[in-house]
């Protein structure tokens, strides 16, 4: 009995104890649970952030590579496959960094060979012009602008088929039908071409490009302005002509003259009834000589045409002279002098130009009616290209389109007593005078002649 007394009062008192060791063992366990789940949490963070820094980091570095900032690196030291992507990330930008300088020193290279370029086709004499696949024009250099009088924005990227005029498409498809049949790149032509009443003797060069595979890109020409050698060439060979005429001509005239006028004084009365026959003849011969005379002396003239003196001179008094000349010779046509009150003096030869102005004059009068004809003589003053320009424009009847390419040659004339030296001797003169002559259609019939002269540097206002 001792014994069970005994086990039951230290039941009893385990008992008493009961709570607080199941209390004690609960917050053991609660402690050691908040250790674990802290644990666990800490360690989850941590490996969380293990790998979302570093993908914060490359979302940032993006961005940033976005805007250009491509010297920006990620300082992240791992050998996991976040490292190996941030090892990769920073390779990529620097070979972004690389190929961007590279393509930096390329646009580089390309814009200072195109400026190269530009500068070479600028300066050189040739007019050049390209025109790619599409019939685009995509080039013009300042020679051809020049050469061809057209403004480079008005016709750059357009098709040249909506450029040109009829007759030089009609060109244009002769010389690409020569091509073909042909079978070559490359085509060399002399050719006379009529720019607003502007006569342009041009060695015009086609060569068709090609890529590498053969395939045709487009073609390039170039102009070589011909203009002026050719005239000088042939005023030269057509003067040699005029004076080798005048010499074989001159000589025999003057005897065949007094030959026909001593026949006429010695036999005239003797012949009696056949004496007004007689006379008739040897008039005729000695009137035909006097028109040989003046044939000769045309000739001459132009053979031998003076030096030019050039001296400051008012060009609208000169003109003035010789309206004055033909208003006084031609009372039945209605003559109309413009000039241009701002008009400076000019260093002309007041000779030579009033033998132009008798030349242009003379050709108006012909030209137009004898009854109701009109003349106008216009002088203006171009400030922005420092030029001064005659017009000598008719109301007759009109040049035609083929014969303006030839009207300021030698000996070719479309007057019956022509001798075709009187606008060659204008060309020349102008020529003399560095400017040029050109011809174009009046409105509503008629031609106007016009030249332009320089105007000295400095020169004011009259």
């Amino acid at each position: 009995m001792g014994i069970i007394s005994k086990t039951a009062e230290q039941y009893g008192q385990i008992t008493l104890l009961k709570n607080p060791i199941k209390f004690t063992y609960i917050i053991t366990l609660f402690i050691v649970t908040f250790l674990v789940i802290f644990s666990a949490t800490w360690f989850g963070l941590y490996l969380a952030k293990g790998i979302t820094v570093p993908i914060q980091d490359l979302a940032l570095a993006t961005n940033k590579v976005a805007r250009g900032e491509l010297d920006h690196q990620i300082d992240i030291v791992a050998d996991d496959e976040i490292g190996i992507l941030v090892d990769s990330f920073n390779k990529m930008t620097k070979d972004l960094k690389r190929s961007k300088e590279g393509l930096e020193q390329a646009n580089i290279d390309l814009e200072q060979r195109r400026k190269y370029m530009e500068t070479v086709l600028g300066n050189v004499s040739a007019g050049v012009v390209s025109i790619d696949r599409n019939d685009v024009i995509t080039i013009i250099n300042k020679a051809a602008e020049g050469m061809l009088d057209i403004k480079t924005e008005k016709i750059l990227n357009k098709r040249f088929q909506d450029v040109l005029i009829a007759e030089h498409l009609a060109l244009v498809d002769e010389l690409s039908k020569e091509l073909r049949e042909n079978g070559t790149n490359f085509i060399e032509r002399q050719l006379e071409l009529m720019l607003k009443g502007k006569v342009l003797t041009v060695l015009m060069t086609i060569t068709l490009i090609s890529d590498d595979d053969g395939n045709y890109m487009g073609m390039v020409v170039v102009f070589e302005d011909l203009t002026q050698i050719r005239k000088a060439e042939r005023a030269a060979a057509w003067r040699e002509v005029a004076r080798r005429m005048a010499h074989e001509i001159k000589n025999p005239l003057t005897p065949v003259q007094l030959s026909a006028q001593r026949l006429q004084k010695k036999y005239a009365e003797r012949l009696g009834d056949d004496g007004a026959i007689f006379n008739e003849c040897t008039k005729t011969i000695i009137d035909q000589v006097d028109v040989l005379k003046n044939l000769v002396n045309a000739f001459s003239r132009y053979a031998q045409l003076p030096v030019t003196n050039p001296v400051l001179s008012d060009l609208n008094d000169v003109i003035m002279d010789s309206v004055v000349l033909f208003q006084d010779a031609h009372k039945d046509i209605n003559f109309a002098f413009q000039t241009d009150q701002d008009m400076p003096k000019l260093n002309i030869d007041s000779e030579q130009i009033k033998r132009v102005m008798v030349n242009l004059l003379d050709n108006a009068v012909a030209a137009v009616s004898k009854n109701d004809g009109h003349i106008v003589v216009r002088t203006t003053f171009d400030k922005g290209h420092r030029k001064a320009k005659v017009e000598v424009a008719d109301d007759g009847y009109g040049v035609p389109y083929s014969y303006k390419a030839k009207m300021f040659e030698p000996y070719f004339s479309t007057k019956r007593t022509g001798t075709g030296l009187g606008l060659a001797i204008v060309s020349t003169i102008i020529s003399d005078h560095h400017g040029h002559v050109s011809v174009r259609d009046n409105v509503p019939t008629g031609t106007i002649v016009a030249f332009e002269l320089p105007i000295p540097e400095g020169t004011d206002s009259a």
